[in-house]
C-alpha cells in the first residue's frame, strides 16, 4: 500500500554554503524536492542552484554499490565478486590484525572524507586511533591546506570570521582564485550581489574570466602561480604609503616591523614583471582594501600551489594590517569545496591532530582524551595524504579509504594508480565503484547523503542537521554503522557502542568543546542550526576575534614572507601555463554528478580553453581535438577558443582527467601539491 508523502528537512550534499530544502519522500524514495521558505534565517533563503535542484538524482543511479565486494582480478581491472557483510568484516579485521602483527599499526592509514557527516568523520578518527595509527588525513589536503595553516599561524584559527549576512554590508568584495558565481551560485546571488546592490565595489583576481568577473570594476589576470607577487606588492603599497590601520596594528598585532622589512623591495612594478598584471591595477586594489570594509573570498586558485601558503600568509597579513577582521561588514576564512569540509577538519582528521583540536604530541591532551575514550592513543605524527601515497608498499601496507577518490583527485593520477597497486590491502567504502575502488581488495557499499541522518557544517561555521529521506539500495549501510560493526569484529566494540547518530553527536558534544551546544535536540528544534563555537545550546558565535585572536597572547602574529617561484614554469618545450577550474554543474571527481542525468546532459564533457592568438598560431579552432601534455602525461580534449583566458594560458575543467597532468611535488610544511599551475603544451590532432 502506498505511503503518504512526507517532507524531510535536509542539507544539500554539494558545496559548503549549507543550503536547506525538503526532500519529498514516499515508500523509501525521494520523489522530488520542495524549497524551504519556512526558515528565513537559513543561508539559501529558499533558493537552490542547478546541482541543488538535481541533488537527489544520483542516489537512484543503477551504478550504486549494493553489496560488499571482493577483488577477483588484478588490481585496477575492476573485477569483483559479491560477498556477505560478515565475510567482508572478517576479511578486513583479519588483514588489519595480520598487518599490525607483521609491520605494526603504523603500517595502516585511514582517509576520512568531506562527503560524510560530522559523526562519521569522528568515528573514522576514533577507529584509526583505536587501531593504533596516526596515519590519518582526507582529500581536502589538496583543497584548503594553504589558507588554513596560514590563517592558523597568524590568527590562531582558520575558520570563517563572520556570518554570510555581513558580506552584504561590505564595501569591497575581493574574489581571489575563486569562482563563487559557479561553485556557490546561491551564495553569490544572495549575499555578494546584495552587497553590490548596496553600493559595494568588486575586484576579481583570476587567470580566467569567470562568470562573476562581469560584476567587477577591476579584473586582475595574473599568470597562474604568480598570485604571491601580487599579494607581496599589495603589502608593499599599504605599508609604504602608510595606509595600514595604525591603531589596529599597534594594539592587536605583533611582528609588524619584520613584515615591513620583508616586503620593502616588492614594488608593484616588480610584481608586474612576474605576474603580467599592470602595476597601477595592483596599487589601486591595495588602496581599496586599505580604505574599505572588505570581504575576502580566497580559494583554490590561490590555495592549490606548493607555495600557496606563502600567498595565504601574505593575504592574512594584509587582512590584519588593514583591520579587516573582528568587526561587522568584513569576511575572510577557508572555503571548503564540500558540505562537510569543516566536519572532517573540526574532528581532527589530520596526521598531527586529536579531535579536540589539540596536537597528538601533547601528552596532557592525549591523556584527557584517553580518559574519555578508554584506550591508549599513539603520540607520534602520522603521514599526510601525499606521503601516504609515496609510501604505499613500503611504510604504508594497508589503507582504509572512506568516500575518497584519490586515483582521480590527487595530483599526477598515473603515478597515484601505480602506487595503489603496491598496497598489500586496500579497503574502499563508497557509494559508487570509483576509479579508486578499482584497486580495492574489498569494497564496502555505503548509504548516500540522503539515506542517513547526520550533521553538516557550512563554510559560514553553521552547524546543521540533515535527516534520512530515503532507503539505501540493496545491502548498503550508513558509514557510521559500517565503522561500528567493523570495530566489533576487531574486538573494539566496547568503545563503539552506538545505535544511532544522535548518540555519536552527544559524545562529540562532550569531547569537542566548540560543539558542546550543538546537541541533537537543539539542532532538531532549530533547523537553521548554530554557529560554532557554540559552548551552550543557542545561536553560537557569529563574529570571531572581536576582542582577541586565538593565539597565546590574543594578538595576530604577522609573518615575514618572501617570493618563491612556482616549482614548474613554461619553457620552450612546454610553453603554456596550464590551470584548471570547477564547473557549476559538476562536483569534485564527478562520481555523483556524472550519475545525475540532468547535470550530465547539460555539462557532458571536458575541453581546454585557449586564447584566440595562441589558437591561431597553432591552427586550432573551437571543436578541434587536441592533445594537452605535461611532463607527467597527455590527455585528448576538444578545444574552446575564447578570450576568457589570456595569451600563454590554457585551462581545463577539474572533474575529468586533468590530474594526469598536474604535479605531485609538495610543500615541506603544508604538504600542498602543485595542482593549479604547471607547464604544458598543446598539439592539434588530425582526425
Amino acid at each position: 500500500m502506498p505511503m503518504a508523502e512526507k517532507l524531510v528537512p535536509v542539507v544539500c550534499p554539494w558545496c559548503s554554503v549549507g543550503c536547506r530544502f525538503y526532500a519529498v519522500s514516499a515508500n523509501g524514495y525521494i520523489r522530488r524536492i520542495e524549497f524551504d521558505y519556512d526558515h528565513p534565517t537559513i543561508a539559501n533563503r529558499g533558493k537552490l542552484c542547478p546541482k541543488g535542484v538535481a541533488s537527489y538524482q544520483f542516489i537512484n543511479s543503477p551504478q550504486r554499490l549494493k553489496k560488499p565486494l571482493r577483488r577477483v582480478g588484478e588490481k585496477g581491472e575492476g573485477k569483483f565478486e559479491e560477498i556477505t557483510w560478515e565475510e567482508a568484516y572478517r576479511i578486513i579485521a583479519s588483514k588489519i590484525k595480520e598487518i599490525k602483527e607483521t609491520y605494526g599499526p603504523e603500517a595502516i592509514a585511514f582517509l576520512g572524507s568531506e562527503k560524510i557527516t560530522l559523526e562519521e568523520n569522528y568515528l573514522v578518527h576514533k577507529l584509526s586511533k583505536a587501531i593504533g595509527t596516526n596515519h590519518l588525513d582526507f582529500p581536502g589536503r589538496y583543497c584548503q591546506y594553504s589558507n588554513s595553516p596560514a590563517r592558523t599561524m597568524i590568527f590562531g584559527s582558520a575558520a570563517a570570521t563572520n556570518p554570510f549576512e555581513d558580506v552584504s554590508k561590505a564595501e569591497l568584495i575581493l574574489i581571489w582564485g575563486h569562482n563563487p558565481a559557479e561553485t556557490a551560485p546561491v551564495f553569490f546571488g544572495q549575499y555578494i550581489e546584495k552587497a553590490l546592490d548596496n553600493g559595494a565595489e568588486m575586484v576579481v583576481i583570476d587567470p580566467r574570466s569567470t562568470r562573476g568577473h562581469k560584476y567587477a570594476s577591476l579584473h586582475l589576470k595574473p599568470y597562474p602561480g604568480t598570485d604571491l607577487a601580487i599579494a607581496l606588492a599589495m603589502l608593499n603599497v599599504v605599508i609604504s604609503e602608510e595606509l595600514y590601520d595604525k591603531d589596529f596594528v599597534r594594539e592587536r598585532t605583533t611582528g609588524f616591523e619584520g613584515l615591513k622589512e620583508s616586503v620593502k623591495d616588492y614594488t608593484p612594478e616588480w610584481a608586474e614583471k612576474i605576474s603580467g598584471v599592470p602595476a597601477e591595477h595592483i596599487r589601486k586594489v591595495a588602496r581599496l582594501i586599505a580604505t574599505k570594509r572588505t570581504a575576502f573570498f580566497v580559494n583554490e586558485g590561490m590555495n592549490q600551489h606548493v607555495y600557496g601558503v606563502n600567498t595565504a600568509i601574505a593575504i592574512a597579513n594584509l587582512i590584519a594590517i588593514t583591520g579587516n577582521i573582528g568587526k561587522e561588514g568584513v569576511w575572510s576564512g577557508v572555503i571548503p569545496g564540500a558540505q562537510c569540509g569543516y566536519c572532517v577538519a573540526m574532528t581532527g582528521v589530520a596526521p598531527n591532530k586529536l579531535p579536540t583540536g589539540k596536537l597528538v604530541t601533547d601528552e596532557a591532551a592525549r591523556e584527557e582524551l584517553e580518559r574519555l575514550w578508554g584506550f591508549k592513543i599513539p603520540g607520534w605524527v602520522g603521514f599526510d595524504l601525499t606521503t601516504m601515497i609515496r609510501e604505499m608498499g613500503n611504510k604504508i601496507r594497508m589503507m582504509y579509504i572512506v568516500g575518497g577518490n584519490i586515483a582521480k583527485s590527487a595530483p599526477n593520477s598515473a603515478w597515484v594508480r601505480e602506487q595503489l597497486e603496491k598496497l598489500d590491502f586496500l579497503v574502499v567504502q563508497d557509494i559508487f565503484p570509483t576509479e579508486t575502488a578499482a584497486y580495492a581488495d574489498v569494497i564496502l557499499p555505503a548509504a548516500a547523503w540522503f539515506e542517513k541522518t547526520g550533521t553538516a557544517i557550512s563554510f559560514e561555521r553553521r552547524v546543521q542537521r540533515t535527516y534520512k529521506a530515503a532507503e539505501a539500495p540493496g545491502e548498503a549501510k550508513p558509514d557510521w554503522l559500517i565503522i561500528v560493526e567493523l570495530a566489533k569484529e576487531l574486538g573494539l566494540g566496547e568503545y563503539f557502542k552506538y545505535s544511532h547518530p544522535d548518540e555519536i553527536l552527544r559524545e562529540i558534544n562532550k569531547v569537542i568543546p566548540i560543539f558542546k551546544g550543538a546537541t541533537p535536540e537543539y539542532l532538531a528544534e532549530h533547523l537553521e542550526g548554530c554557529f560554532f563555537p557554540c559552548g551552550e545550546p543557542g545561536e553560537g558565535t557569529k563574529i570571531l576575534f572581536k576582542k582577541g585572536f586565538k593565539t597565546p597572547d590574543g594578538k595576530a602574529h604577522l609573518q615575514p614572507v618572501s617570493w618563491r617561484e612556482p616549482p614548474e614554469t613554461p619553457d620552450e618545450e612546454y610553453p603554456f601555463w596550464l590551470t584548471n577550474f570547477r564547473q557549476v554543474g559538476h562536483w569534485h571527481t564527478g562520481s555523483m554528478t556524472f550519475e545525475s542525468p540532468s547535470l550530465k546532459k547539460r555539462w557532458p564533457e571536458e575541453y581546454v580553453m585557449i586564447n584566440p592568438a595562441d589558437a591561431k598560431e597553432l591552427d586550432i579552432k573551437t571543436g578541434d581535438l587536441v592533445r594537452v601534455s605535461t611532463r607527467r602525461g597527455s590527455i585528448l580534449v576538444r578545444a574552446e577558443v575564447t578570450e576568457h583566458v589570456r595569451e600563454g594560458v590554457i585551462a581545463i575543467p577539474f572533474h575529468w582527467q586533468v590530474n594526469f597532468l598536474t604535479l605531485d611535488e609538495i610543500n615541506e610544511k603544508t604538504k600542498m601539491a602543485q595542482l593549479k599551475a604547471v607547464a604544458a603544451k598543446v598539439e592539434k590532432v588530425r582526425e
